[in-house]
């Protein structure tokens, strides 16, 4: 390729990134960022609303229920379980007993968005 043909597929490239359809491009990768990231951005700026006040500065392991909002899934009941030790149900089918959560795992478990609260275990 000669040096005339590198300049002319530079100023193209730069005309793309600057040009009138940079700003779809900007938008289309910020679409894609958030579908692929929004509910964890979601789950991590709405963490703290769904730990009980008496479960956010725990130091030891706790014994929860984690309420959810719909009945869950097998993949719920799953999910959930990698966090603490599954102790049944405490009532209702949305309402999952965890015995031995660690701090850390509290607040992980309060970063997933589809979890509605997480309540001292009584």
């Amino acid at each position: 390729m000669s040096a005339i043909g590198q300049i002319d597929s530079a100023s193209r490239a730069r005309a793309l990134l600057l040009g009138p359809d940079a700003g779809k491009l900007v938008a289309g990768v910020l679409l894609i960022t958030a579908v692929l990231s929004g509910q964890q951005l979601y789950g991590w700026a709405t963490a703290a609303h769904r730990l009980d006040p008496s479960l956010r500065d725990s130091a030891e392991a706790r014994n929860v229920v984690v309420v959810l909002d719909f009945m869950p899934d097998r993949f719920h009941s799953e999910r959930i379980r990698d966090y603490g030790l599954f102790a049944g149900r405490d009532g209702a089918l949305n309402r999952i007993r965890l015995r031995n959560v660690s701090p850390e795992n509290l607040r992980r478990l309060a970063g997933i968005a589809w979890v509605a609260r997480i309540e001292p275990m009584k």
